[in-house]
């Protein structure tokens, strides 16, 4: 047996043995740097944060690949995940929308769906993926110090010392911090932003829950049930989320998670049971109320107060502030894993940079504190205008494409530079080419001053110097001129394993999908932006939703499915 207990000097120590930490201590074990992994609790535990997106999937894949680490595809291929990870895990084939209106039953034609890929992203049940990540990095070499709370730090020219509640001193050459609001090093530095920059604001209430069904399948018009995707209430400045665990014939989970979001500005918090006024926003809105009338809570209830808060600074000499450490803004989009996972690809070069040349000057490390703060505000504008636009549907139905363009853009970008890197070992491919980003390297390079636009718009509307449905208008017709390419590539959605190889998906057939893609995006007479062949001949032909159609009384035409398309779909 190892003996792990008596060993006190580390390359690197990770504060936080959740996703975040688990992941970085899981690459670096393997690539044989000393790692302590320290957190207050234990495996397994509650943890959110449980939705996946395209996004986070392909840089798992990614590290997978780069770093010879097989096992971390499991995480985000559904049968992997069901049969060598856990059992526990449902599947995500869409981000589902619904408006709602206080004390209305909801409107079919109000509802979306943004399809994730032609392939099944993941809901994780994250105290069994956390605690297998958790358990990876052992294997790898990776020390770990659970029950362990940190109650002294210092950082110096010889290193970081870390003082423990057991009395030990620990200590390292390099400290990460991957634990969330209340950061040990951000507290210690005084590193946190008070107030807060971000615009944003939202409480949430959120709990996990047994018996709650799918919603109203018998009368939904789009082609996927809304059980299988992230479901998403919308109201008027708030959201409701319902996570299943439960919608694929490979879980044995029969939990849902479910949670409020709203503005405390408009919503103050109350003096009442976290449960009691759950029940009370159900009461509001009908539809949402019949979804959850046999609900049961399987766990406490959980109510914060302000969710938003970021730092001054999340790199210095010797140390990062990692993702969720260095600020939040909301679970709205499921960006959080994304972004962990993209703050520990960009971290590892220069963090083992620095191990092999005992340097660790701070602005080596700059890059990745000016990444982290692009990305922060990037979301707090996302999911601002977001809680503006609940006001009214349309100005809805046009914020979601900005959030579209910004996002299905830059998976394709960094698909196909994930394709050359496969084909050539090539790693310059996984440096995106904007150089000033709004958010991402790889995303389009005029999608930045078409979303400042966009902003403008929807905050204009807050400031009741615009009309909504004006607003809606003037970002459509934005989008509309916006000459954006779809950089779709058949080696690429091969690579990802959207596609088979052996997939009928000719150049023709992609031209149709690039044409019909940009006609979806940028029209409010789309709801279903699911992958399919018909969906994507429908759009070619610029032809609404059918639903749409024959809720103004016109007949929609009967499109035969094209064969040179056939492989983009299901």
């Amino acid at each position: 047996m190892i003996l792990q207990e008596n060993k006190h000097d580390f390359d690197v120590a990770i504060l936080g043995n959740g996703l975040s930490g688990s992941l970085l201590a899981t690459i670096l074990g393997k690539l044989g740097v000393s790692v302590v992994l320290i957190d207050g609790e234990q495996h397994p535990r509650f943890a959110v944060g449980e939705s996946t997106i395209p996004h986070t999937s392909l840089l798992i894949s990614l590290l997978a690949e780069k770093y010879d680490l097989p096992e971390l595809n499991d995480l985000v291929d559904t049968k992997g995940l069901a049969t060598r990870v856990c059992s526990t895990c449902g599947i995500k084939r869409h981000f589902g929308y619904v408006y709602h209106r206080p004390g209305q039953t909801y409107d079919r034609t109000e509802g979306l769906q943004f399809g994730t890929a032609a392939r099944e992203e993941n809901h994780w049940f994250r105290q069994d993926t956390d605690a297998y990540l958790h358990n990876l990095a052992i294997h790898y070499g990776a020390v770990p110090r659970q029950k362990t709370r940190v109650t002294g730090i210092e950082i110096d020219k010889s290193g970081v010392k870390l003082q423990t509640s057991a009395g030990e001193e620990i200590r390292a050459r390099f400290i990460v911090d991957g634990t969330g609001y209340r950061s040990i090093l951000a507290e210690r530095f005084g590193l946190r932003e008070n107030p807060t920059r971000l615009k944003h604001h939202s409480r949430t209430l959120f709990t996990h829950m047994v018996d709650v069904p799918p919603f109203d399948d018998a009368n939904n018009p789009l082609p996927i049930s809304y059980h299988n995707g992230t479901l998403h209430h919308c109201f008027e400045r708030g959201w409701f989320w319902v996570i299943p665990f439960n919608n694929i014939p490979l879980s044995t989970n029969p939990i849902i998670s479910v949670g409020l979001t709203i503005d405390p500005r408009r919503y103050p918090k109350p003096q009442m049971a976290a449960e009691q006024e759950f029940n009370e926003f159900l009461e509001r809105y009908p539809s949402v109320a019949e979804q959850f009338k046999d609900g049961k809570a399987v766990r406490p209830w959980v109510s914060t107060g302000r969710l938003q808060y970021s730092s001054k600074n999340t790199t210095g000499y010797r140390y990062c502030l990692m993702s969720h450490a260095s600020g939040f803004v909301d679970p709205l989009f499921s960006r959080g894993m994304f972004n962990t996972v993209e703050i520990i690809d960009a971290l590892l070069n220069p963090l083992l940079e620095a191990l092999k040349t005992d340097n660790f000057d701070e602005e080596a490390f700059r890059p990745i504190d000016v990444q982290q703060q692009l990305i922060l505000d990037y979301n707090d504008n996302l999911v601002n205008c977001s809680f503006i636009s609940w006001d009214d549907f349309d100005l809805w139905n046009a914020w979601l494409r900005v959030f579209g363009l910004g996002t299905f853009l830059a998976e394709f970008h960094l698909m196909n530079g994930m394709s050359d890197y496969s084909r050539t070992g090539d790693p310059s491919y996984l440096k995106g080419p904007i150089k000033n980003p709004i958010f991402c390297e790889f995303e389009d390079p005029d999608y930045k001053e078409f979303f400042k636009t966009a902003v403008e718009t929807a905050e204009a509307v807050e400031a009741r110097t615009l009309d909504a449905k004006e607003a809606a208008k003037r970002i459509f017709d934005l989008a509309d001129s916006y000459a954006f390419p779809v950089p779709i590539r058949k080696d690429a959605l091969v690579r990802a394993r959207w596609v088979k190889e052996e997939a009928e998906l000719t150049e023709n057939g992609l031209g149709r999908v690039r044409r019909g893609f940009r006609w979806a995006l940028t029209t409010p007479h789309t709801r279903d932006l699911v992958n399919s062949a018909q969906t994507f001949f429908r759009w070619c032909a610029h032809q609404p939703d059918p639903h749409l159609l024959a809720s103004n009384g016109s007949k929609p035409a009967t499109l035969a499915e094209p064969r040179d398309v056939a492989g983009v779909s299901r």
